[in-house]
């Protein structure tokens, strides 16, 4: 048997097991090999999808990777880093995509997923503002700053002046801890607290601060570290 008849018939009892099985079972290199198979038309992906998950040191960091990077890091095309760059995406919008129809923000519960869902994959700091009207229905999620690991540096004015763009009644701040923690550092309770002096001073109520940590979430909220402010 030639090696392109054996990477064939591998290919084809991976495609099938995956389809009386799902995905469940596949290991993460698997799942990357086959997704390879749509930029490697012959050969061993096996290989491939190990050390492209080695060179970044783990499946989920590599989908987060910039295209170019992966493909100077992997020696891969770029056709190939586009290919697994666009999943990230993928998955941001099918997590987004319950929550298209404006939702009612007005539980810890519900913030706290939908933070989670927005905020979950990411792996530096990224902060985001939700503005909401009246009844808590969902105006806008605002982008507001990206930092690093660990950091991530918040301006009060442009907080202010996104609120007043979209006419917010009460907003969500919302920000992630790539690092694995949930406990706001001091630097995020005296933060919470400037945004939501200058924010009272203009009509508009901090609903809630929530922190995510990976599939988890921190509530100010929940936790009363809202009172002080």
């Amino acid at each position: 048997m030639t090696d392109g008849n054996l990477h064939k018939g591998h290919r084809e009892r991976m495609r099938q097991r995956y389809l009386s099985e799902g995905g469940g079972g596949f290991a993460d290199h698997e799942l990357l090999e086959m997704l390879l198979y749509g930029a490697v038309p012959r050969g061993d992906t096996n290989a491939l999808a190990h050390k492209m998950i080695a060179e970044f040191g783990s499946l989920v960091m590599l989908l987060e990777a910039d295209p170019v990077e992966i493909s100077r890091r992997c020696g891969v095309k770029e056709s190939t880093a586009v290919l697994i760059s666009l999943q990230k995406e993928l998955m941001r919008r099918r997590s987004q995509e319950k929550w298209k129809e404006k939702p009612v923000l007005d539980s810890v519960s519900k913030a706290g997923a939908y933070a989670v869902d927005l905020l979950s994959d990411y792996h530096y700091e990224r902060f985001y503002m939700a503005c909401l009207d009246s009844r808590k229905h969902l105006i806008r999620t605002c982008f507001i700053s990206e930092g690093t690991i660990d950091e991530s540096i918040v301006y009060p004015r442009l907080v202010v002046e996104t609120a007043l763009k979209y006419q917010a009644s009460s907003v969500i701040l919302m920000h992630n801890h790539p690092g694995g923690t949930m406990k706001p550092s001091f630097s995020d309770v005296e933060l919470t607290t400037k945004l939501c002096r200058v924010l009272h001073e203009i009509g508009i109520e901090v609903a809630d601060h929530i922190i995510v940590s990976e599939e988890s979430f921190f509530s100010f909220l929940e936790h009363n570290y809202l009172k002080e402010t």
